[in-house]
């Protein structure tokens, strides 16, 4: 203990008192900068909406999409559920088909289904929908997709939020 003490009663009085304030600034303001720049950050988020609240962005809401395929590899029809496990609606904008092969992919809007236009759609806590996606209507339009090896979905909130499926995998390769 005596020489520790020793060493940082040295070690303080080496310093200069002036060198010491200006460090102590340069350190301030480097944290003032950080602060700065991270609640920028926040309030800047990638969202294409609106900027959320504070009570927005505290608010528990918590949409999930769960995708599923009818068959373990290359399947033709995917079951998409929309289920809202928080404690407030929400308002959910058409969904997004996303298509992807390595470090590519390919986003498709659904903006109804069978002729039926759904979104934007009012989802209570604790209600769930379910819709069934053909995915040869995409591969007759586009026969690269046929190489995608994954397949997710992303829906947004109307105030800007966005919810991402699980990837789940295609093909193999």
């Amino acid at each position: 203990m005596i020489i520790k003490d020793s060493f940082f009663s040295n070690f303080g009085t080496n310093i200069h008192p002036y060198l010491l304030w200006i460090g102590m600034f340069v350190i301030g303001a480097l944290c003032l900068w950080g602060l700065i720049s991270l609640y920028k950050r926040i309030r800047t988020s990638p969202t294409k909406g609106r900027k959320l609240t504070f009570k927005e962005r505290v608010s528990r809401r918590r949409a999930q999409i769960v995708i599923k395929g009818d068959r373990g590899r290359n399947p033709d029809f995917v079951t998409m559920s929309l289920q809202n496990h928080g404690i407030r609606p929400v308002d959910l904008q058409a969904p997004c088909l996303v298509f992807k092969r390595w470090s590519s992919q390919r986003k498709f809007r659904i903006n109804s289904f069978g002729g039926i236009d759904d979104f934007p759609m009012w989802l209570e806590p604790g209600y769930e929908a379910t819709y069934n996606i053909n995915l040869n209507q995409f591969y007759d339009r586009y026969p690269i997709l046929k190489r995608a090896c994954r397949l997710s979905a992303e829906i947004r909130e109307v105030s800007g939020k966005k919810f991402v499926s699980p990837t789940i995998r295609i093909k193999l390769i």
